[in-house]
């Protein structure tokens, strides 16, 4: 039986990517996508400074039945940060944290000592939506940029990731089959919608409606998507059997999916203006040319030139790097804050002479604060 909240994700027959999540029983909301990994894209390029702030206070707070509910009420403001700002994390993030503080406990002569590990739990979970998108940004970078480290196949940069992470290699998505509406071999969405916003439930009202305007019924399979960290990889091995990639726009220097084989260089993502980098990215490189944003050029050869030495880093004992290898915290620790001035550049806040001298004069110490 699926636990809540979780997606249910069907391939319909419109084409599009349909995902439905379900709060409870009794709610579930719909929308879609046209090309699975978006959502993936835009949880790697997620901003988390601010969410990372307040998780710090929230760890600085005493955890006593006498802060209880001050560290209780911080949690929640941790997670609130990430409100509207992504299609599924929010919507996971607080579906576990609500099934955490109100599992039942048992243990009723250590009944405080218990609340307190739920909320020891829910800082642990926290903790891990930062630890998830430094993961999948290095799957991302790995495996789906074909434009990073080309002297590579991308069987080889899959191996490479998944030795890394062996996590992965046991990992499972949920596959289930239902009774569904059929429609040129996929699930007829507008149907199913139906079926879901009238609450029927009976055999013989299910049996009318799908026999009305479809093709009929069938087994048909969906996934059932139960967590935060099972989404991501879903959506992370659909790219890759789809054989979808990314790529760096060349205005504001974000990953955006490849949906087809047209050649691209600018995302849709607002730019300035209300505006996108599609709409005015290569009329800005046309009048003033690549020296447009060359800042930004110049900061993803910086970034590649530190992701090559923490490549040579990797599968080497600690004895056997070089003054020029870089371990994989050291990596992420300089990725974060560079990634963080690249941000204050395109929103406007610092010149590009100063993007530049920040990821240049960035520490490199291993286990070095950001």
């Amino acid at each position: 039986m699926a636990q809540y909240p979780h997606i249910r994700v069907f391939y319909g027959s419109d084409g599009l990517v349909h995902f439905m999540p379900f709060a409870d029983a009794e709610h579930n909301g719909q929308y879609a996508e046209k090309h699975i990994g978006q959502g993936l894209i835009d949880f790697v390029e997620l901003d988390l400074s601010k969410y990372r702030l307040w998780l710090d206070a929230a760890r600085s707070i005493h955890l006593t039945m006498a802060h209880y509910q001050e560290v209780r009420d911080a949690v929640y403001d941790v997670a609130e940060t990430l409100k509207h700002k992504h299609s599924y994390a929010f919507f996971f993030l607080v579906g576990l944290l609500n099934n955490i503080v109100n599992t039942p406990i048992y243990y009723k002569d250590d009944i405080e000592s218990e609340r307190l590990k739920q909320l020891a739990t829910c800082l642990e979970e926290l903790g891990r939506v930062i630890e998830l998108q430094e993961i999948f940004r290095e799957a991302v970078d790995m495996c789906l940029d074909r434009e990073n480290r080309p002297d590579k196949i991308m069987s080889e940069r899959l191996c490479e990731f998944m030795v890394g992470h062996p996590e992965f290699g046991s990992a499972a998505v949920k596959m289930q089959y239902a009774l569904l509406p059929k429609k040129k071999g996929k699930v007829d969405i507008d149907t199913l919608r139906d079926i879901h916003d009238w609450k029927l439930t009976e055999l013989d009202d299910l049996l009318e409606i799908m026999h009305q305007e479809v093709e009929g019924v069938s087994l048909m399979p969906y996934y059932l998507i139960e967590y935060l960290d099972e989404m991501l990889f879903f959506e992370f091995t659909e790219m890759l059997k789809n054989g979808q990639y990314v790529k760096r726009c060349r205005l504001c220097g974000r990953y955006f999916v490849l949906t087809d084989k047209r050649k691209r260089d600018f995302c849709d993502r607002p730019y300035k203006d209300k505006r996108t980098c599609k709409q005015v990215g290569a009329k800005l490189f046309f009048e003033k040319g690549i020296e447009a944003d060359a800042f930004l050029q110049q900061y993803l050869t910086e970034y590649n030139k530190l992701y090559s030495r923490r490549y040579r880093a990797a599968g080497k004992y600690a004895r056997e790097h070089s003054g020029k290898d870089l371990t994989a915290e050291q990596f992420k620790a300089w990725s974060a804050a560079a990634s963080k001035a690249r941000r204050e550049y395109v929103a406007g806040k610092i010149s590009g002479e100063k993007l530049l001298s920040k990821i240049r004069s960035l520490p490199l110490e291993k286990n070095q604060p950001v």
